[in-house]
């Protein structure tokens, strides 16, 4: 190789590597996600005063307040489906009729 090949090279890998840093500042989603996040849940179920307080990690992209859905379960319990609808990530809290709190997912 003489020396134009491997300037050439050299210059075909730093545009490479410019556009790769490029896309990961970028957010670009074949590059590496966002890192997981905590986030705290105030878990109050319908017809309770009490509520809980759960922290909880999720994808990095999830930015926005979840939506919550309450349906009964057997034994009495009260099961919250927490939905991210920006990234599609779901929780589920189980509450028991003792009042215990369990988080699935």
């Amino acid at each position: 190789m003489n020396r134009f090949g491997i300037a050439a090279a050299l210059l075909a890998a730093v545009l490479t590597l410019g556009a790769t840093a490029e896309k990961a500042s970028a957010g670009d989603p074949c590059c590496c996600p966002p890192a997981p996040i905590q986030v705290e849940l105030c878990v109050k179920p319908p017809c309770s005063c009490v509520g809980k307080t759960v922290c909880v990690c999720v994808p990095g992209c999830c930015t926005e307040p979840p939506c919550v859905t309450w349906k009964k379960g057997l034994f009495g319990r009260c099961i919250g489906t927490y939905c991210w609808p920006s990234c599609g990530h779901e929780v589920k809290v189980v509450v028991t009729r003792k009042g215990d709190v369990k988080v699935r997912g």
